[in-house]
């Protein structure tokens, strides 16, 4: 491993590890868009549409720690092959799905193993590669290609939504051809993700963090996934929809325009990192969360719904990589994987109540998607203030001088 600083841009690894890292988004960007023509193509409600990403997100919540165990213990690299291949057998398979409930199990096989425990199997063995500023430059990187490839799916999965809706689902196809190329490039960790556990693995990682910084961070995991899948992902694509009258491809360049924020402000983050801590950037993110929400609430027109989709684009490209980069260093080599699996299954988590925090108040209480949306901005600019306190107030949030 090298402890330089600097994003080595010459290094195969590196591009293989970005590779990795911008399949993990498809499991949501892609589909989102994709909802109103899923909803139509089999004659279910927009609440139960919904499901198609919810029922990706449970499996993985479950199974994640116990993914991340046996990368720790076998090797992350040698996990996140069989996980590329599952994720993307059974994403393509969607395409010959003829009932709801096929779709439905599809997905819950592909969350089993894909998505965000690929992107935090990818995180952790940044961690395994890299030390020092280096692991901060390439973690800032990495997550710029999340944030990169989040900001295509929507636009790429509207467009072909407009065709069919089972369109979307052959891109998963790329997965395959990434697990091929890490089996025949990627070399194994020189340290990290070879470890051996006994019965109390899970125990043991989770003692070997430090609590109040884990269970902060881990909330704000929660917090901004489940604003990012329920609110832009799901409400906002039905929004747009419902009261401009906005067709899957025109939904998805939207979204897509605000994601293309997050990437280039997540490649930024080395550098905002010099002035302000970990914590101060998620909290940062968290206030752009407040003001983009309560924007799309009150925007009056579609251009005006952009606009606040790329503040709130903003935010995330701010608390993404942060909250990885604190994980991964508050995190020792043996528990790694599983602490950022844990991850994912905060992540899946949120992906499963994301979308019903959003959905239900519009269709069964009838108030629309604005007033949700609202909503979750008031309660996201509560969390900017809740983790400018738990940083330790302006203090905590910069960083101190050398």
């Amino acid at each position: 491993m090298s402890d330089e600083g600097g994003v080595p841009w010459r290094s195969g690894r590196l591009y293989l590890l970005l590779a990795t890292a911008a399949v993990a988004p498809l499991d949501v960007n892609i589909v989102g868009p994709a909802l109103p023509a899923i909803a139509d193509a089999f004659g279910v409600s927009s609440t139960r549409s919904g499901l198609v990403i919810t029922a990706f997100a449970v499996p993985g919540a479950v199974l994640a720690p116990v993914v991340g165990m046996y990368a720790d213990r076998l090797g992350r690299r040698r996990v996140v092959v069989p996980c590329l291949l599952i994720f993307g057998v059974a994403g393509v398979a969607v395409t010959l799905a003829t009932e709801f409930w096929m779709v439905l199990a599809l997905r819950a096989i592909q969350g089993s193993v894909g998505g965000s425990i690929l992107a935090s199997l990818t995180l952790a063995l940044v961690g395994d590669y890299y030390e020092g500023t280096r692991r901060n430059a390439v973690m800032g990187a990495v997550s710029a290609g999340i944030s990169f490839s989040a900001a295509g799916g929507p636009v790429l999965g509207g467009t072909l939504a407009t065709r069919s809706w089972d369109a979307p689902f052959l891109l998963y196809g790329s997965s395959v051809v990434v697990a091929v190329l890490v089996v025949r490039y990627l070399d194994p960790p020189t340290a990290g993700g070879e470890g051996r556990h006994d019965g109390s693995y899970l125990r043991d990682a989770v003692a070997s963090l430090p609590t109040r910084e884990a269970l902060t961070l881990y909330g704000a995991t929660l917090a901004s996934f489940a604003l990012f899948f329920g609110g832009v992902l799901t409400a906002v694509p039905f929004l747009l929809e419902g009261t401009y009258g906005l067709e899957s491809g025109r939904i998805g360049a939207l979204v897509t325009g605000a994601m293309l924020l997050a990437a280039v402000v997540a490649v930024c983050n080395g550098r905002i990192a010099r002035h302000l801590s970990d914590l101060g950037i998620v909290t940062l993110g968290f206030v752009c969360y407040a003001a983009g929400l309560l924007g799309v609430w009150a925007a009056p027109s579609a251009p005006g719904v952009l606009l606040a989709l790329c503040v709130f684009g903003a935010g995330h490209g701010l608390v993404l990589p942060s909250v990885a980069s604190a994980l991964s260093s508050i995190a020792g080599p043996e528990f790694r994987g599983g602490v950022m699996s844990l991850r994912t299954s905060v992540v899946l988590g949120a992906q499963a109540v994301g979308p019903p925090l959003f959905t239900l108040p519009a269709t069964e209480l009838g108030v629309g998607y604005e007033l949700p949306l609202g909503v979750a901005g008031v309660a996201a600019g509560v969390g900017a203030l809740a983790l400018f306190v738990a940083a330790g107030g302006r203090a905590g949030v910069r960083v101190a001088p050398e």
